[in-house]
Order: C-alpha cells, then sequence, then structure tokens
C-alpha cells in the first residue's frame, strides 16, 4: 500500500524498474514510469480532472500510462458546469440501476467514491448538490412513498439519459488526432480526410480551425462533439496518445491507425489493439472508411 499521487487516500500500489502501477478507491488504475520525476498535484484543483480522466479510461477497460506531459494535459482539463456534471451523475446512476423502481440511498451514494470521481465532485457535499439538481429542478430521482432504499430514478430520468447518449451518437464529426509533421500532410489530403467524407462523416484537424484560446482546450472541445476518434500514432505523439485516451474516457470509439513501417514501435498498452496500418496515404481512402463504416456505421452526410 502507498499514498495515491493524485488523491490522499491509501492506494494499492506494484513497482519494478520499468513501471509503477497504482489502484486508488477514488482515482481508480493508472500507471507511471518507474524512475523519473513527478509534479505534485494539488488538491482540490488538480485533483479533481485528474482523477475523473482516470476513471473514464478505466470504464472503457484502458489503465492510462501517466507521463509528465500526460499529466499537464490533463490538469488543462475544464471542470464541467454543473448542468453537464448532474448529466454525468444520471448517466452513471442509470448504469447502476437500470430498472425503473431499483431504490438507492443517497446519502449513502454521496460517500461512494468512484461516483465523486467520474461526476467531477471534491466532496459528499459537491455530490449532494448533483442530487438536488436531478432531484429538485428536473424531476429524475424522487422518493418513493413505499419501500426502501427510499430513492430511485424516475420514467423521466430514464428517458432523459437515452437522449443524452442518442444525442452524442448523433454527431456527424469524425475527428482525427495525429503528427502536424509537413511529411503527413499528404496523409491527411489523401487518406484521413477523404476516408472519413466517404463514411459520411465530417473530418476535422485541429490545425484546420481556426480558435481563440489554449489549443487543448480547444481539441478537448472539439473531441466532445465528435462521433468518434482517428487516431493516427505514426511518429509516436504524446498528444496523439493523450488525445485518444481522452475521447475513450468519454465513451467515444477510437480508430487507431499507424504507418506500416511503425507498428512495431506502438506502446505496449495497445498493441493489442487492431490498428490500420498502411503504407501510402490513398491505402487509407479504402480501408478506413470501411473501417469505420463497419465499427460506427455510415454517416449521415450520405
Amino acid at each position: 500500500m502507498a499514498a495515491c499521487l493524485i488523491c490522499p487516500l491509501e492506494a494499492h500500489f506494484r513497482s519494478d524498474a520499468s513501471l509503477k502501477t497504482y489502484e486508488c478507491p477514488r482515482c481508480g488504475q493508472y500507471e507511471l514510469p518507474g524512475s523519473g520525476s513527478w509534479d505534485t498535484v494539488e488538491i482540490p484543483n488538480q485533483q479533481v480532472p485528474i482523477s475523473a480522466w482516470i476513471r473514464q479510461q478505466n470504464a472503457m477497460g484502458v489503465v492510462p500510462f501517466i507521463t509528465l506531459e500526460t499529466l499537464r494535459r490533463v490538469r488543462r482539463i475544464p471542470i464541467p458546469n454543473l448542468r453537464d456534471r448532474a448529466n454525468l451523475l444520471l448517466v452513471a446512476l442509470v448504469k447502476k440501476y437500470p430498472r425503473f423502481n431499483d431504490g438507492f440511498v443517497i446519502s449513502t451514494l454521496c460517500d461512494d467514491l468512484l461516483l465523486q470521481a467520474v461526476t467531477y465532485s471534491a466532496d459528499q457535499r459537491e455530490l449532494n448538490d448533483l442530487f438536488a439538481v436531478l432531484q429538485n429542478h428536473d424531476g429524475f430521482v424522487e422518493l418513493r412513498a413505499t419501500g426502501s432504499p427510499p430513492h430511485a430514478l424516475t420514467v423521466k430520468g430514464l428517458l432523459a439519459a437515452d437522449q443524452l447518449q442518442t444525442i452524442s451518437a448523433a454527431s456527424s464529426q469524425g475527428f482525427v488526432a495525429m503528427s502536424f509533421d509537413p511529411g503527413l500532410v499528404a496523409a491527411w489530403t489523401n487518406g484521413f480526410e477523404p476516408a472519413i467524407r466517404a463514411a459520411g462523416y465530417a473530418p476535422l484537424r485541429i490545425d484546420a480551425k481556426e480558435y481563440i484560446g489554449g489549443i487543448s482546450d480547444e481539441i478537448m472541445a472539439e473531441i466532445r462533439r465528435s462521433r468518434f476518434v482517428v487516431a493516427d500514432y505514426t511518429q509516436q505523439k504524446n498528444g496523439v496518445y493523450f488525445e485518444a485516451g481522452f475521447a475513450l474516457g468519454l465513451g467515444l470509439t477510437v480508430i487507431p491507425t499507424c504507418r506500416a513501417d511503425e507498428i512495431h514501435q506502438l506502446h505496449f498498452d495497445i498493441r493489442h489493439l487492431n490498428t490500420l496500418a498502411w503504407t501510402k496515404p490513398e491505402d487509407l481512402t479504402v480501408k478506413l472508411s470501411q473501417r469505420i463504416r463497419g465499427v460506427i456505421g455510415t454517416g449521415p452526410k450520405l
């Protein structure tokens, strides 16, 4: 056991020369290099988005490998507004209590460290505020007239959760995370961009968009608006790994690609994935379009 590096709780800890693994009751499971420095995480301003991000990835079966660069980027994730956090709580509740009239105790759930993490709540009080939004404002949670436990999701709440998932699935945007190296311009122009359009979606690479403010914030905002993410690991850019992990944490489908001569360089955490290998940009036009249609379905723009 050892103190979690994100929050002050005690966590299960394993270590060898190359890897340290932590499993925290709040933050979930994460890994970092076996040697090297580590930036102190301030509590709670930085702890909240980091633990939320780790938990989101864990929910998709991913154990994030956190380097200092990753930590720097995750620290910049803005905490969602009250409405969005209440929606996160609603979706989490539906996963735990999927049937109408499944009962629960709000005061008990406010102590649930996983729920605190995924809803960007610093403590029990903040999580209780989100329950108040769902119960008193939205009517998504009700106090049952009879029975114990006393609280349950309403039909209105279950339907609202379905609508949130439908809205997410309806996006027509496909975000591409890739290196901006001039040598890969042709891969975008003659490969990724036409392949995504051929599948019926609108492709976006962040350097093709005009924006004001920090690029990391803009990237995360556009990923949230997307139906899926294509992550091209050619040149092994840390930013691509981060953006793919962020998308996975949001529940989005990530389609990995890599130039064939660099497949062997993929990080061991993703080597088991069905990565689409390409040799020349034109390979992507057909192969990637077929992969998108097979995994996501044909887009609404056809």
